[in-house]
């Protein structure tokens, strides 16, 4: 996955389907990590253009503000997804397949398809969740938990879960800034 500065997966060939592969390597989808795509002697690997971004397992996230605000970038970003005719809930979450630009604040995902297809995004989104809380040091993880109730105990489209994550924010807001 991530080595040397570069980002690379190996991959069945039937785990990307071709048109997925047309949009992917065109870099139209803006918030997914363009890919290049080499194959040769039964093997099939992708290479991921990760200029400027690197994974969040490279970071710390400490504050539930920042945690909040990449789980809503996420959410964003599986939204727009399925406008190019990618599948949100084949779009493995995790801190190793999510990127930070430091210098802009953007945030991107690499593609890499989920080994089995769940009913829904929920699981991806579960494991992520659980991966930006094991580093808030905070106090305000409860805002996490309440967030991932929310993603386990309902069935709330992508655009309805953005919303709801928006509304947490701001009571986070309200919350810290009542404490300052």
């Amino acid at each position: 996955m991530w080595e040397n500065n570069e980002y690379r997966m190996c991959f069945r060939e039937d785990s990307i389907l071709d048109f997925e592969r047309v949009m992917l390597s065109s870099g139209e989808c803006a918030h997914l990590l363009p890919m290049i795509f080499v194959s040769g002697n039964s093997q099939h690997v992708a290479y991921y253009d990760c200029k400027g971004f690197v994974p969040l397992s490279r970071y710390r996230v400490d504050k539930t503000e920042d945690a909040l605000f990449i789980l809503e970038r996420v959410l964003i970003i599986l939204s727009s997804a399925i406008e190019y005719f990618i599948t949100p809930a084949k779009i493995s979450l995790s801190t190793d397949t999510v990127f930070f630009n430091t210098e802009t604040g953007d945030i991107k995902i690499a593609y890499v398809p989920v080994k089995e297809v769940p009913a829904g995004s929920s699981r991806n989104l579960l494991r992520l969740i659980a991966q930006l809380k094991a580093d808030v040091t905070d106090g305000y993880r409860d805002y996490l938990d309440r967030f991932a109730a929310m993603v386990y105990g309902n069935n709330y489209h992508l655009r309805e879960l953005t919303d709801r994550m928006g509304l947490l924010r701001r009571e986070l807001y309200q919350q810290t800034s009542a404490s300052s």
